[in-house]
């Protein structure tokens, strides 16, 4: 974890170096704090986005020889990558610790089946605006587009989704594995003190939409999942953060949709 006096920029550049040149990107809530001049929170780790699965392992391969240990539970992971290849799952990613015990994620995304080839694109698969920006390590550049996605707004100021998002999610066209992790997203930017305000009632409309879609279904489990995001629903209009978190959690040990219930009750 970061300590009081890292600031986001330093923990960007420890990765920046070792990695420039490299096909991949850093986003996320790192670069997020220092486009806004926010500390980093206790929670707070490194994202970088490779470009094609060689630019991943050889990522890992570089920051381990840099000093980078291989979280204990992402060794196995590690060694199944080298002898095995990657699977086509929608996020290939792995953790490890920098020498002074930061957390650096390396994710490899697929959307629609297709690798996210640009920071421009990483950019464009988050969920909420103010994640727009970037550093495109390739071409040893900082990337904002924040003034292209949302022309007209005050960028320094609460931004809604990504207008591809917004569009889906104000229409209640959420998948369930989206839907579930949403909750979690909203809350920890709420809790690193981000205005949420333009967000929240998509988010809130999204998941509406998709509850009385669910619970017009004759499977119980779809009936089910509708009364889990009508309580999402409701818990993000009161932004309850810690209801939210704690439902997020189960979905690391679970993943079952009555843990998540009680949860968010």
């Amino acid at each position: 974890m970061p300590n009081d006096k890292t600031s986001p920029a330093e923990a960007i550049a420890v990765v920046c170096q070792p990695l420039a040149g490299l096909p991949a990107c850093i986003a996320g809530s790192t670069v997020t704090a220092e486009t806004y001049g926010r500390p980093l929170a206790a929670t707070s780790d490194t994202d970088v986005f490779c470009f094609s699965e060689q630019a991943l392992i050889a990522s890992v391969q570089i920051l381990l020889g840099n000093g980078f240990e291989l979280d204990e539970r992402f060794k196995r992971v590690w060694q199944r990558w080298l002898r095995y290849g990657l699977r086509s799952w929608h996020t290939n990613s792995i953790r490890l610790l920098d020498p002074n015990r930061f957390e650096v994620n390396l994710v490899y995304k697929l959307t629609g089946g297709h690798p996210l080839t640009s920071l421009a694109a990483v950019l464009e698969s988050f969920d909420f605006g103010l994640l727009a920006t970037g550093y495109d390590l390739m071409l040893d550049q900082r990337m904002d587009l924040r003034s292209f996605l949302f022309p007209g707004m005050d960028v320094d100021g609460p931004l809604p989704m990504m207008p591809n998002k917004r569009s889906d999610w104000t229409k209640g066209f959420i998948s369930q594995y989206n839907g579930l992790r949403e909750m979690g997203r909203y809350a920890k930017y709420l809790n690193y003190g981000y205005d949420l305000s333009l967000v929240k009632p998509d988010l809130v409309t999204g998941y509406q939409q998709a509850a009385l879609y669910l619970l017009q279904r004759e499977e119980p489990e779809k009936q089910q999942l509708g009364g889990v995001y009508l309580a999402i629903s409701e818990n993000i209009e009161a932004d309850r953060a810690d209801e939210l978190l704690s439902a997020s959690k189960e979905l690391k040990t679970l993943d079952s949709l009555d843990a998540i219930m009680e949860a968010l009750e």
